[in-house]
């Protein structure tokens, strides 16, 4: 993508996904059972860095929820969290590690992540949080894709890649629900539960994003996961040619193309 900036033959194009790289701390492990480490490690970071600079602009700010702006079921009165580092350290103080804490980060050689993990490991050590990497082969992070035998699932603290999909629901269910297939913070909350159910059973708009909104509150206070940034999906085209379009999930749309006149 950018090397193609800047030259007249091409043109790029971009479209807001729900597509994000979730940090996940797990919850039944020290040092990430007191939701106080978790939501201090979360202070730390500064979104609006991270989406400028690291994915350069091309992502917008995400809240610890699976609630991409872009649903229409998403609660966007919900507060956004933002960088605090004195917030971070008062929680890590009270909690009991006044002065930090060790942790392993382990994720996937894949796409930006490995550069995410060093940006985490920075902004933590403001706040005086020490975090060794270990960054994998994408085939030895995700393992057997089962609780007991994949780092993906089984680390104390990680960061996984999650394309785009139109709905929150699996994100909502598989990486968060008590029984999720994906949950690798391994996160068990019954009110969590509740919730999911009656965001499930909402018949309309208003409904379902009152309940969305519980549960955005809710991931919020626990912080089972970190989700800083929702990318863009981008495709380059020829200069030659206009309207061209596509989703986020990769169908690329013709009908409307024809050539530019010279």
């Amino acid at each position: 993508e950018l090397a193609i900036e800047g030259n007249a033959n091409f043109k790029l194009l971009s479209v807001q996904a729900s597509s994000h790289d979730a940090v996940h701390l797990r919850t039944d492990q020290a040092p990430f059972t007191d939701k106080r480490i978790r939501r201090a490690l979360a202070l730390t970071l500064d979104r609006e860095a991270i989406v400028k600079g690291l994915l350069k602009g091309r992502a917008i700010v995400g809240n610890d929820t699976p609630f991409a702006p872009i649903f229409p079921s998403a609660d966007t009165s919900v507060p956004q969290r933002k960088q605090d580092i004195a917030e971070a350290k008062r929680l890590l103080a009270e909690a009991g590690a006044p002065n930090g804490f060790e942790v392993t980060l382990t994720t996937e050689r894949a796409y930006d992540i490995p550069d995410y993990a060093v940006i985490i490991q920075n902004f933590a050590k403001k706040a005086g949080i020490d975090i060794k990497l270990n960054v994998l082969p994408q085939d030895a992070y995700y393992g057997s894709a089962t609780f007991g035998s994949s780092p993906w699932l089984d680390s104390n603290l990680g960061i996984t890649d999650f394309g785009h999909r139109g709905t929150p629901d699996i994100f909502l269910n598989a990486t968060l629900k008590s029984d999720g297939a994906w949950n690798a913070a391994h996160f068990k909350n019954a009110d969590y539960d509740a919730l999911l159910v009656e965001y499930g059973k909402a018949r309309d708009l208003q409904t379902q994003r009152i309940a969305a909104g519980k549960i955005q509150t809710l991931l919020l206070d626990e912080t089972p996961e970190i989700i800083s940034y929702f990318s863009q999906y981008s495709r380059i085209a020829s200069a030659k040619v206009e309207g061209v379009r596509f989703t986020a999930i990769s169908h690329l749309l013709l009908d409307r193309v024809s050539f530019v006149q010279a």
